[in-house]
C-alpha cells in the first residue's frame, strides 16, 4: 500500500458511503432553513445573525461527518492494518481527514450562495464568510478527528465526542462569526482571518499525532 493508493481507496469508500455525506448536508440545509421559519424571517433579524446560523449549522454537520470516521475501519479490522502497514499513521490520518473535508465542505461551499440569499447575508459579508469556511473548517475536522480516534472503541461515543471537542470548536466559531460581522459593518477583519488560519495550522501539526496515538491505543 502507498499513500496514493490509500487516498484513492478512501475516496472510493466515501463514494460508497455517500448517504452519510448526503445526510450531513441535508442536516446542514434543514438547520439553516428552520431559523427563518421557526424564529424570525425578517431581514433585520437574519442579516446580522446569518454568519452565526451558518457556522453553527456547519459545526453540527461536521460533527455528524467526523463522529464515525474510524468506526467502520475499526469494526472490519482495516484500522489495525493501517497501524501495522509500515506507513506513517499520522500522515494516513491526515489524508483521511483531507478526503473527508473535501467531500463535505465542497458541497457546502457550492450551495452557500443560495443559503446566504435565504438569510439576507449582505454581499459585503458573503465572500468573507466563504473565506472563513475555507480557513476555519479544516481546524474543525482536525479537532474532530482527535475525538473520533479517542472514542473509536466505544459503542456509544457520539455524545462523548461532542463533549470532548465542542470546547475546542468555540474559538473557531467566534473568530469566524466576528470576521463576517466586521465585514458587514466595514471594520477590519484580516486579523480574525489570520487567527482562523493559525488555528488550522496549529491543529494540522498536532491533531494527526494525537489521533495516531489514540488509534494505536484503541487497536492494541
Amino acid at each position: 500500500m502507498t499513500y496514493y493508493s490509500f487516498l484513492t481507496a478512501e475516496c472510493l469508500v466515501l463514494w460508497r458511503r455517500k448517504q452519510d455525506v448526503f445526510n450531513a448536508l441535508m442536516f446542514f440545509v434543514i438547520v439553516i432553513a428552520l431559523f427563518p421559519i421557526g424564529i424570525n424571517s425578517s431581514p433585520e433579524f437574519l442579516a446580522p445573525a446569518a454568519a452565526g446560523i451558518i457556522w453553527c449549522a456547519a459545526v453540527l454537520a461536521i460533527l455528524m461527518a467526523v463522529e464515525g470516521m474510524f468506526k467502520e475501519d475499526y469494526r472490519d479490522g482495516s484500522l489495525e492494518q493501517l497501524v501495522v502497514s509500515g506507513l506513517s499513521l499520522p500522515l494516513l490520518i491526515l489524508l483521511k481527514v483531507a478526503a473527508q473535508w473535501f467531500v463535505v465542505v465542497l458541497p457546502l461551499l457550492i450551495i452557500m450562495p443560495l443559503l446566504s440569499e435565504m438569510l439576507y447575508l449582505p454581499r459585503s459579508g458573503f465572500w468573507v464568510l466563504m473565506m472563513t469556511l475555507l480557513l476555519g473548517t479544516p481546524s474543525l475536522f482536525l479537532i474532530g478527528v482527535m475525538g473520533a480516534a479517542l472514542t473509536v472503541s466505544l459503542r456509544q461515543g457520539a455524545v462523548l465526542v461532542m463533549l470532548l471537542i465542542l470546547p475546542l470548536y468555540l474559538p473557531v466559531i467566534i473568530f469566524a462569526t466576528l470576521a463576517v460581522q466586521a465585514a458587514q459593518i466595514g471594520l477590519p477583519y484580516a486579523g480574525l482571518l489570520a487567527m482562523l488560519s493559525a488555528l488550522s495550522l496549529l491543529f494540522l501539526v498536532i491533531s494527526p499525532f494525537i489521533a495516531a496515538i489514540a488509534v494505536k491505543a484503541s487497536v492494541n
